[in-house]
């Protein structure tokens, strides 16, 4: 590369990094301009009355606070570019512990400088201990038991931001709240306000018809300056006419320990306040939670809470030695810094520098911004969070969010952040357990006649079987069975229990396999049922409850009362069960083919039809007896043998080569075919057979197949014919069970 070529390159690169320094600095300064104005307002709600002495220690002590969390929540967060000061939330709970803290000193026989002091010390101990429950929350990585808050909480919070932040720009300029607006006004008010109005167009339009990044700061430094002028020019310059931001005056330093070994409250008078140090500190937790999806949301991103947590609770946890008061992410400031074009983390580090070097250097930086400049921008920040709010529910047409959104948004400007948010997520609570217990734990409802199982029975059983299997319904639950989904769950199977002729069901099987768990309501629900199934002639019946449900129901006493359903450890084995009651009940005798062989031959002779001997092919057959439970196949061993199921029964296994993890997939009774599939496709065993008893199988060899083939066609086109009609019935009953299951 020549000199020219990299002296270029290094020019670009410094003049790149000089531009976002720039932009980031010019941003920050921005930020921190909103950031006082609401630092001002907040201390004169906090010392008011008898107590505005403490004022300006209180402006001190949030820029200080604002400063130092500022700076390392800029560096640290998972949402860059951040603004961090004094919370609205976190900040009614302050100025009410401030009122309540000085009426106790003064009754007490305290002075105000008395009750200033005891309200600094409360404030830093409530910093304190903000600190170290958002950091231990932080360390645990529990941010994600606190994804509670839904959507149109996080509108109705932007919602309320928005039209707080523009009642604050009314205000600021005209002195009117939102409910005095027809209030006489003065001509100054009136153009104060106008001048506002015209700043928030420019701002529009500036954000309309230009993307580059410097366009809002230097806008805002333009009316700043051009402001400022005209002013000037209109002899309205001198701060008896209002039309700068109030001067922050003469600030006042304060250490907590100089503080603590110099005051005159008894500690005992102090530590009455603890509910409400407490109250602050799980005020700015829901603060952060809430303001984090909040800004996730608008950013369109997603965070981390945990590293949210840990770098509020590290911050604040600094400044409270130094008598900072706790400060938490700013929504409007945050977006102040991205609206100013900078999308990294140095404008949020300018921001607390700035903040707390006016704290530090007591530089008057408010009385430099003319008011309608301060002001436009707070209306401008307060109309983009409102059309962030409400913008994308109009354009879904999503009225329900729209009016829940709306509802929250009131809740926080009527009564305080803290209660709305709280209201919203209560009532998302409710509306989730309505609408979880009207969908109901029921994921799958069928019945014997459309979900076989896994167990292959003689033709007579299952002839009767599918002729009768609606009097066995089968109801496969998910979820959280609790107070409303459980009495749902009843009322489900009474309905279906109605629609059908009396007492036409005999078992009723409830596959708990999905279900995470239950409360006390579900065992009265369960028990309800059980009694109700009992008078329609019909036996409850459990399958695959997990370890930790089925200890709920038994600490409950459920499975220890009188008629108790049995239990299974799966559908399958609960479906069996049901299928032999059945059975019994029509006179099937289960065991005969095990006890009398020789039936086995009617059975194929019925199989191999009329124009065959069954006596014939079985001389073609190899018999084996089995005298007890043993494996005859496993797994992925040479499939050159078809065994016909003579008497006893067979379970079919299959193991996942990954996990080890086995299942089991089949069960046959009596006179049925095994390994068909493997031998026709000449591949490894695909499962594992064993039987669970004495049995009795007929083996046909690859040999034996091949020499019926060359022997005696006739039996060997009977054979196959067999085998197909058998290989379709089971293609006809999977295909009935996945079309019932995929309802």
């Amino acid at each position: 590369m020549s000199e020219p070529e990299a002296a270029g390159g290094v020019t670009g690169t410094m003049g790149g990094l000089g531009g976002t320094l720039l932009r980031d600095l010019l941003a920050g300064l921005v930020g921190s301009v909103v950031l006082i104005a609401n630092i001002v307002s907040f201390a004169a709600l906090m010392f008011s009355g008898a107590l505005s002495a403490g004022a300006s220690t209180a402006i001190w002590a949030m820029l200080v606070g604002s400063g130092i969390t500022g700076i390392w929540l800029a560096w640290r967060t998972s949402l860059p570019p951040m603004a961090t000061g004094i919370d609205s939330p976190t900040g009614a709970v302050l100025v009410a512990l401030s009122a309540s803290c000085g009426a106790a000193v003064t009754a007490a026989g305290g002075n105000a400088q008395t009750a200033v002091q005891a309200v600094l010390l409360l404030f830093a101990a409530a910093t304190a201990l903000t600190g170290v429950l958002l950091l231990a929350l932080g360390l645990l990585r529990w941010g994600h038991y606190m994804r509670f808050v839904p959507f149109f909480v996080v509108a109705g919070f932007l919602a309320a931001t928005g039209w707080l932040m523009i009642a604050g720009g009314v205000r600021m300029t005209s002195g009117h709240a939102m409910g005095e607006l027809l209030a006489p006004w003065t001509g100054a008010q009136a153009a104060k306000l106008a001048c506002a109005m015209a700043a928030l167009g420019l701002m529009l339009a500036v954000r309309r018809w230009t993307s580059s990044a410097l366009a809002m700061p230097v806008a805002l430094l333009a009316m700043t300056a051009l402001g400022s002028l005209a002013l000037k020019l209109a002899g309205l310059a001198g701060a008896e006419h209002g039309w700068y931001l109030p001067s922050l005056g003469s600030l006042a330093a304060w250490s907590p320990f100089e503080t603590v070994g110099s005051t005159a409250v008894p500690p005992s008078l102090l530590a009455r306040f603890v509910p409400e140090l407490v109250a602050v500190a799980i005020v700015a937790l829901v603060s952060v939670v809430t303001k984090t999806s909040t800004l996730e949301a608008a950013r369109k991103t997603a965070g981390d809470l945990d590293r949210e947590l840990r770098a509020h609770g590290e911050a604040t946890i600094v400044c409270a030695p130094f008598g900072g008061i706790v400060a938490c992410m700013q929504l409007g400031s945050s977006r102040v810094l991205e609206h100013a074009g900078s999308a990294t983390r140095g404008s949020g580090v300018f921001c607390g520098a700035i903040l707390l070097l006016v704290g530090l250097t007591h530089v008057d930086l408010p009385a430099l911004i003319p008011l309608p400049i301060a002001a436009g921008l707070v209306l401008y920040l307060g109309w983009a969070f409102l059309v962030e709010a409400l913008a994308g529910p109009l354009a879904q047409r999503a009225w329900v969010n729209l009016w829940l959104s709306l509802v929250i948004a009131a809740a926080c400007v009527r009564y305080g952040y803290l209660a709305g948010v709280l209201g919203g997520v209560i009532g998302a609570c409710f509306l989730f357990a309505v609408s979880y217990a009207r969908s109901g734990v029921v994921r799958q409802h069928l019945s014997r006649a459309q979900f076989a199982g896994n167990v292959s029975r003689g033709a007579a059983a299952s002839r009767h079987l599918t002729e009768h299997g609606e009097s066995i319904q089968l109801y496969w639950l998910a979820g959280h069975v609790f107070f409303g989904s459980s009495e749902g769950l009843f009322e489900r199977v009474q309905r279906d229990l109605a629609a059908r002729p009396p007492r036409s069901v005999g078992h009723v099987v409830l596959d708990f396999g999905l279900v995470t768990g239950v409360d006390a309501s579900a065992t009265l629900s369960l028990t309800k049922l059980r009694h109700h199934c009992q008078k329609q002639g019909a036996t409850l019946v459990f399958a695959s409850i997990p370890p930790e449900v089925a200890g709920a129901l038994e600490r409950d006493g459920f499975f220890n009362a009188e008629g108790a359903p049995p239990r299974f450890a799966d559908v399958n084995a609960a479906l069996a069960w049901c299928e032999e009651q059945v059975l019994a009940h029509a006179g099937h005798a289960l065991n005969d083919d095990a006890v009398d062989p020789a039936r086995f031959e009617s059975w194929l002779q019925e199989q191999l039809g009329a124009d065959v001997r069954a006596a014939d092919f079985i001389a073609y057959l190899e018999r084996h007896e089995v005298e007890g439970a043993q494996v005859l196949y496993r797994q992925g061993e040479p499939s050159d043998e078809i065994d016909l199921v003579a008497a006893g029964q067979l379970v079919v296994d299959v193991t996942d080569a990954s996990t080890g993890h086995t299942v089991r997939a089949r069960r046959i009774t009596t006179h049925s075919v095994v390994g068909e599939m493997g031998f026709f496709r000449r591949v490894a065993r695909s499962a594992t057979v064993s039987s669970e008893g004495p049995a009795t199988r007929f083996t046909l060899t690859r040999a034996s197949y091949e020499r019926l083939h060359r022997e005696r066609p006739d039996l060997a086109i009977a054979f196959d014919d067999f085998l197909l009609r058998t290989l379709a019935d089971r293609i006809n009953v999977s295909e009935r069970m996945v079309t019932a299951l995929a309802r």
